[in-house]
This record gives C-alpha cells, structure tokens and sequence, in this order.
C-alpha cells in the first residue's frame, strides 16, 4: 500500500521535503489522538495538545512548543497566537504567531483541516508565574507584529552597532525566482535589558536595493509604526514585497542584488520613565543588510 494511501487511512497528515545539496529528501507523517489535542480557541479553527512551555530570564528563548490540528482551514490574512493567564487569568503576555517547525517549510495558510503538524512560537520574557494556563485565539494579521529576536545576537563586528534599538532583515529568504516577488522581513530588535520602549511618533524604514556593483535600484519603505517594542531581544516585524522591478518600473535580470536598511533614528521613552523623551538611533549593521539571489 502507498505510503500517502497508508497515512490517509489512518487519518493522519503527510509532508514531503525535498532534497537540498546538503540534506536528504525527507517525509514527514503527523497522527495524534483528538482528546490529545485539547486546547481549542472560540471559533473553532484549531486545536493544540503536547504543549511544551519554557519560561526564560537570562540566556535562553522563552518558546512554546507543541502539536496542532486545524478544524477550518485558516484564512490567509490571520495568525494563531497563544495567551499566558496568570491564575486570575489576566494577561501575561502574547506569542508570536505560531509557525510550523517540523517541517517548517508548510505556512499555515497551506494547511486543510484534518492536517497536523508540530509547530513553535515565541513570547515575551518574564519570571515563571506559580500557576499559569494557556489560551489560543486566531487574530487578524497587522503591519506589524511581535516577534522575539535571537538572544545569541552579538553586538560589534558582525552584529548589532545600536543600543537598545537596531533595525535587522532577519527571516527574509535569501533566493527567490526570477519573474516572482521576493518579500523582505523588516525587524526593529530591542537589545537592552533594562526596560521596554515605547515609540511615540510615526516610524517607517526604508530598505535600498542595489545591484552587484552598488548601484541603487529602487528605494522600498515600511508602514508607520508606533507602540511598544519589548525588552529582552522582544522584536516588531513586518513584510514588505519587492517586485522585482527597479525605481523605472522595469523588471531587473537574473542575478544577485542587495537589500539594506538606511540608518535612521526613532522618537520615544522608556516604559516606566515617559517623562523623557528619547532620540533612539536606529544604526547601520551587517544584520541590516543581505543578498538577494534571482534565479
């Protein structure tokens, strides 16, 4: 019996990954027990169980690890996220959206219901709470989004040159075809550990594309942000599409291009001292500036 036929009669779910010049093919086949599966959010779109929570202050991720289940296929413009109640069931913090890990190549919005997988996600740093419960809920996406930055995140050579604030392409697909879209993801991580900050005016990058010799092509800008960026390497994020075409309108060639964000600087406070007003420099880095490969 066919593997596919196999799994389907167990009512189980199949992922195919295909070879890489430094890895196998790989197939991957997902089955889980519904009573298993027993945190659900209100609407019925999915369901999540082996839930792995890790709390973490110093030099770990806080992360959320578990199984999902969809129910109704999820719409593209929405994000699963996943709640922390203390035991009066006030908020502690939110996740970043959830995102399949094994495989990880699957979006969400791919998945049809009856489909598991494992999946992984984020949230803020705080103090293991004495008693605590989880609450599931899919949310309308926004421009931007929390996300939480690598905590091995270096400063100097090769790193971050900014403090506490510092711009970053982190997550953004290094190839892309030829004739398509390449979507950067645009990031603002908070390195410091002191505090988290509030932006109080209007804060839009811009991210310059170049050819291989330097010359700028076409000039790309975010949507405004303002609000919160939280302490501890907490990170906003937001996905800006490239059309591959330079500032004339016309479609660029087959090769390797450069996208980089110009340093600027960004107006807020420190969340327990809104008092004083800040100017944070927002400085150029390596992490700020990648290669885009069209093939």
């Amino acid at each position: 019996m066919p593997l596919r036929s196999f799994s389907n009669e167990l009512g189980a779910s199949v992922y195919y990954t295909a070879p890489t010049s430094s890895d196998w093919a790989q197939v991957n086949i997902y089955y889980e027990d519904d009573r298993d599966l027993a945190l659900k959010d209100k609407d019925g779109y999915v369901r999540l169980g082996n839930l792995d929570v890790r709390f973490a202050l110093d030099d770990d991720m806080p992360e959320i690890k578990g199984t999902v289940k969809i129910e109704k296929t999820i719409p593209k413009d929405r994000d699963i996220v996943l709640t922390i109640l203390d035991s009066k069931g006030n908020t502690l913090g939110v996740s970043s959206a959830v995102e399949p890990y094994d495989p990880y190549h699957v979006a969400i919005s791919q998945l049809k219901q009856g489909d598991v997988i494992n999946f992984r996600t984020y949230f803020p740093y705080m103090a293991t709470p004495d008693k605590y419960s989880l609450k599931v809920d899919v949310v309308k996406k926004t421009d931007w989004s929390y996300s939480q930055g690598y905590v091995g995140s270096v400063t100097g050579a090769g790193g971050f040159y900014g403090y506490p604030l510092n711009p970053a392409l982190h997550h953004t697909n290094y190839q892309s075809k030829l004739g398509g879209t390449t979507p950067i993801v645009v990031n603002v991580i908070h390195i410091g550990k002191e505090d988290s900050v509030i932006l109080t005016q209007p804060l839009s990058l811009s991210v310059e594309i170049t050819d291989s010799n330097g010359k700028l092509l076409r000039t790309l800008t975010t949507k405004p942000f303002t609000g919160e960026i939280l302490w501890r390497y907490g990170s906003i994020r937001t996905t800006i599409p490239w059309d591959q075409k330079d500032s004339t309108g016309k479609k660029v060639a087959k090769g390797e291009y450069h996208a980089k964000i110009k340093p600027m600087d960004a107006e807020g406070y420190y969340k327990n001292n809104p008092d004083k007003i800040i100017k944070f420099d927002l400085l150029h880095s390596m992490q700020a500036s990648i290669p885009l490969l069209l093939e």
